[in-house]
């Protein structure tokens, strides 16, 4: 259900004194409404997963989604019988996840972002991006992978019981895998400000009135009262709350193990993805944690001076 605020001049003129000095409440699950206020589950099917508020966050879930389809085909893409019928399968959500993160780079690439990469990042990240980045849009068609895809995907077209369909190997669907999800990983990186987060959570006894959550910088979340069509009516309460990056964290770096396994698998050159501190290659370095991985044939984590990204959200 896509859910949208409404702030008109009224709306602001309330809740400026609202806002101005107002507690901020922590609490596990977010639970602050006295008991039976809040009708979590009205017949409406509300639900409580956080949901996009800007294009940089609903490409990263739709990322994570894609990883999530990606997955699916796994223990296919192992079995040597199955394998091939899983590769042409594993093409249709690999060709989606190309789309999302060329989409992920243009929403990024704007001023303020650039800033952050050039300011913020360690060296090695910002040229790995740069040359990830250039790669995907270069083989942005991956023709042998998009002419599979759009033969599973067009239904109409009789041709396809009859004309020979392109063979892939295993490369063609994990070398662009491998590219996206060093991307994603170095996107969830953004500072948290950069992403923009809204769930309703229920309505009010009244039946009149929405409870909705927002977070526009992690790890603050503000509970919101609005009408039935969005029109914010007042603020209940802030509270902290957990970074909903974390959530889309998990298919993520699943599907960077499920790639490694699958280019062991299938005695692939590529490079596996795997975890550095980055204290041990950063002379100042907190302790945070890198993905790092190599051009050409795969070598030894020890071997490996390229850092990408942070695995954890900051």
């Amino acid at each position: 259900m896509a859910f949208k605020l409404i702030f008109d001049e009224a709306a602001m003129e309330n809740l400026i004194p609202k806002l101005s000095g107002h507690p901020i409440y922590a609490a596990s699950g977010g639970g602050l409404f006295t008991p039976g206020i809040v009708d979590i589950l009205s017949e409406e099917g509300i639900s409580d997963r956080w949901q996009p508020g800007n294009n940089l966050t609903r490409q990263l879930i739709l990322g994570a989604e894609a990883c999530r389809d990606v997955l699916f085909y796994v223990n296919q893409f192992l079995d040597t019988n199955t394998r091939r019928r899983a590769m042409n399968r594993m093409a249709v959500p690999v060709c989606s996840m190309i789309d999302i993160v060329l989409q992920l780079l243009t929403v990024t690439n704007h001023e303020e972002f650039r800033k952050i990469r050039e300011y913020s990042w360690p060296p090695q990240d910002r040229d790995t991006y740069q040359k990830l980045a250039r790669r995907l849009r270069k083989n942005k068609n991956h023709r042998s992978l998009r002419k599979v895809r759009n033969k599973l995907a067009a239904h109409l077209d009789t041709n396809i019981f009859t004309e020979r369909t392109t063979r892939l190997n295993p490369d063609d669907i994990l070398a662009p895998l491998a590219d996206c999800l060093v991307l994603l990983i170095l996107s969830i990186n953004y500072p948290s400000e950069f992403f923009c987060w809204i769930r309703p959570v229920g309505r009010l006894e009244d039946r009149q009135h929405m409870v909705v959550e927002t977070m526009y910088s992690y790890p603050l979340c503000v509970r919101w009262i609005t009408d039935l069509e969005g029109h914010v009516k007042g603020v209940d309460s802030m509270m902290i709350a957990a970074d909903p990056r974390h959530e889309l964290q998990e298919p993520i770096m699943e599907t960077v193990r499920t790639y490694n396994s699958l280019i062991r698998a299938v005695d692939s050159q590529l490079s596996p993805i795997y975890m550095t501190p980055t204290k041990d290659l950063v002379p100042d370095g907190g302790g945070m944690y890198a993905t790092s991985s190599s051009e050409g044939k795969a070598v030894k984590p020890g071997l490996e001076k390229l850092i990408l990204a942070k695995t954890s959200p900051t």
